[in-house]
């Protein structure tokens, strides 16, 4: 599991920090996925186990990406999730993308 910086005391924050190793990977700046990426998709989904937990780690994912530099590989996105063997659907496509779902 990850482990948190003092920083990160929520939710929200620890998926941020975890999610921050596959910000360049969505974002088309890396052509390959990593092995941190795909253990931060692991540890996103950990915390995720209820509709209302992945909405909002979604929209903490979301505001990652816009603070990122607002960069989406949707192809690459989309991918992400299956590209590292995991099953969830809390990984934003797009910066529009609807977390509600």
């Amino acid at each position: 599991m990850l482990r948190a910086s003092s920083y990160t005391h929520t939710d929200c924050g620890i998926a941020q920090t975890a999610f921050g190793e596959c910000v360049p990977y969505v974002a088309g700046k890396d052509p390959s996925l990593s092995h941190q990426c795909c253990s931060a998709v692991r540890d996103i989904k950990e915390l995720t186990p209820t509709a209302k937990d992945r909405r909002a780690i979604c929209a903490c994912l979301v505001q990652e990406l816009k603070d990122a530099g607002g960069s989406v590989d949707s192809s690459k996105a989309k991918g992400l999730a299956g590209g590292c063997g995991v099953s969830t659907n809390v990984i934003p496509t797009s910066l529009s993308f609807d977390c509600s779902k």
